[in-house]
């Protein structure tokens, strides 16, 4: 008579979802040396070495976040490590740090990691990671393969911060795509702003290759035309960019930007000139304090192991402390655009926007799952739907085929979530637990690299996993 398998860790009596499966019922989980084993009606307790009793909680693949930010490529007035507990208290198993450094990343994670699973693109910032202002082919491709050495998935363009000209940003989508790395983009270039204008230039920039375009919430605030009427327009654009884009949108109503100034008192960064404009403060040092001391804009600040939002004179003090060189949030994305862009869909019932992210990490917003869950009670979405959003596609978009679903050998990468709060109670990683009742346990981190990245990774001692973005959205059927 055959052995029954053994396993090391049961989830038992959960409802679990598994959309790739057509899974959705109560059964128990199964987890052997960090892969799923199984999903069965039942487990016997005695075929288990640890038991976890999730009776009337959801158990969901882990929630993968495509916009996350855990380390910054200048300077900060915040450790943006700190994001590491705080997506892992959000119930986020897996995050794509948007616009950091990987170097500076891996180190965060050595010194804050909560057991994440993260890969990493570097912002390019004229001076700082790329030596020119509207850099050349030449140099493009010289530094995505030093950030792909370095353990780096790729590139991404900060285009309401640190804009090029159109012809050099297309040149940052050709250069990636030569070398299948990781291109992403928060619109903008010289010739156009963080907001629609910007939105418009990206097609033509795109050209014939692929490019990850952030955050679409962020360029539907009401800057040109209604909110509305900006959704529709972008949700037409990505319809016409189907096959080259992947996209994803955030649900929070706070962004995050920088009040940084310049000698003559002006705001330097079009995302923060906007958030002032919003409102009808000047795009002034006068204006950003004025609005920091009514409470619409607040400043971020570390405070017992995470950051936190403060407003007031406290803000103001924060700011001036910093030189104006200070992390902000504006409360800037209308919910009406938030609810659109993600439940549209196209008529084959697939969704226009890819994903549902955060852009948090070290922002104070890693609302992906809370709010997502109220879009499931509120009947905007199916549970299956918030599953396919919040995890299986993120995966197909990252080239992690592993992860996203729980058939046997997948990783056994695992939120549960409390329908009763819409929050995530509990995580795993590789079968291992993470978070507990919302607060992180885990330690250090998973590295995601590319192949040219796997000697980087073996140095910091950490575990990683290799990734070849051939199996992703972005590169899918790529010659």
């Amino acid at each position: 008579m055959a052995t029954q398998q053994q396993f090391d860790t049961v989830l038992k009596n959960g409802r679990v979802v598994d959309p790739t499966n057509n899974i959705d019922g109560q059964f128990d989980l199964g987890i052997r040396h960090g892969k799923i084993a199984s999903v069965a009606e039942t487990i016997a307790p005695e075929r288990a070495d640890d038991i976890i009793d999730v009776s009337g909680q959801i158990v969901m693949p882990g929630h993968i976040d495509t916009h996350a930010h855990l380390s910054s490529p200048f300077n900060s007035n915040v450790d943006r490590a700190y994001g590491h507990a705080m997506l892992v208290e959000s119930g986020t198993t897996t995050a794509l740090d948007l616009a950091g450094d990987p170097t500076s990343m891996v180190q965060g994670m050595i010194k804050r990691g909560a057991g994440l699973n993260v890969a990493s693109l570097m912002g390019l910032v004229p001076h700082s990671t790329i030596p020119e202002d509207d850099p050349r082919p030449s140099t493009l491709r010289d530094a995505i393969a030093d950030v792909k050495k370095r353990g780096g998935y790729g590139v991404k363009m900060l285009g309401g911060y640190h804009p090029f000209t159109p012809e050099s940003s297309a040149d940052v989508v050709a250069a990636a795509n030569e070398q299948m790395a990781w291109v992403a983009f928060h619109v903008g270039t010289k010739d156009s702003g963080s907001d629609m204008t910007g939105l418009r230039e990206v097609p033509e920039i795109t050209g014939k290759g692929r490019l990850h375009v952030a955050h679409i919430n962020s360029y539907t605030r009401g800057m040109i035309d209604q909110p509305h009427e900006e959704v529709q327009e972008a949700l037409g654009m990505i319809e016409r960019m189907r096959s080259q884009w992947i996209t994803e949108a955030y649900l929070a109503q706070a962004n995050g930007t920088n009040g940084k100034c310049d000698e003559n008192g002006d705001v330097i960064y079009n995302v923060a000139q906007n958030c002032l404009k919003a409102r009808g403060y000047p795009t002034t040092d006068e204006g950003v304090k004025a609005s920091l001391m009514d409470g619409y804009g607040s400043a971020l600040i570390e405070r017992g192991g995470r950051v936190i939002a403060v407003t007031g004179k406290e803000a103001v003090d924060i700011w001036e402390a910093a030189s104006t060189d200070a992390s902000l949030s504006y409360p800037v994305n209308p919910p009406t655009s938030a609810f659109s862009l993600a439940t549209a869909k196209y008529d084959d019932g697939t969704f226009r926007v890819d994903a549902i992210s955060t852009d948090g990490g070290s922002l104070p917003r890693n609302v992906a799952i809370e709010r997502t869950m109220a879009l499931v009670a509120f009947g905007a979405l199916s549970m299956d739907e918030a599953v396919i959003k919040l995890s299986y596609t993120p995966s197909r978009l990252m080239g992690l085929l592993n992860k996203g679903h729980f058939s046997e050998g997948a990783d056994a990468d695992v939120t549960i979530v409390n329908p009763g709060t819409g929050k995530a109670s509990m995580s795993l990683v590789a079968g291992e637990m993470i978070m507990l009742n919302g607060r992180a346990i885990g330690k250090g981190g998973t590295w995601l690299v590319l192949d040219e990245g796997k000697q980087a990774a073996e140095a910091t001692g950490l575990p990683y996993q290799v990734i070849n973005l051939e199996n992703s959205k972005l590169y899918a059927n790529w010659n």
